[in-house]
């Protein structure tokens, strides 16, 4: 645990400025990434200091983003498709970020979604096996139905405007 510790991170600067989403996994379309570009375009219309970073690799092969959701990555200067992080630097994009989303239609066990939390994120999950096990909703994070865009803005949104519950969910 000592290698997931946020204190061994006062170094990096996060800008405080922005309201920072990380998404870690492939960028393919069964792990909700269509929807999760759904759901941020909205909410940075709304919020225009908010970022997603999308830490992984593009499969272009396997599952691919529907071409308007890759457009949209590409186009949106507000979200970052950093690619494929490990060690250290992937330990440092959590630390820049004030939640964690991970909105999969399924997984076994998902070690992204207990990395953030050990590193003292809350996290927007879905609904789903592995998740679900991890994240107690209202308590360490939100869940959502998977593939629901309107669900995943809405927990998104929430994380944005309630400093409180998310500070208390972070503590967690």
């Amino acid at each position: 645990m000592e290698r997931f510790n946020p204190a061994r991170f006062s170094d990096v600067k996060k800008d405080e400025s922005k309201f920072s989403f990380v998404f870690v996994g492939r960028i393919v379309g069964d792990k909700g990434i269509n929807e999760l570009i759904e759901a941020f375009v909205r909410l940075n219309k709304e919020y225009p200091a908010t970022l997603l970073t999308l830490v992984g690799k593009h499969e272009a092969n396997i599952d691919p983003v529907k071409p308007e959701t890759l457009k949209l990555i590409e186009e949106n200067p507000s979200i970052d498709a950093c690619g494929p992080k490990y060690g250290e630097d992937l330990l440092n994009e959590y630390m820049k970020s004030d939640c964690f989303v991970m909105p999969s239609y399924r997984e076994g066990f998902p070690n992204t979604v207990m990395e953030a939390g050990a590193m003292g994120l809350p996290s927007v999950v879905t609904d789903i096996n592995g998740s679900r096990e991890i994240i107690i909703h209202g308590e360490n994070g939100l869940i959502v139905p998977s593939k629901n865009a309107d669900a995943l803005y809405a927990a998104m949104k929430q994380m944005v405007e309630d400093n409180s519950t998310r500070k208390k969910m972070a503590s967690k």
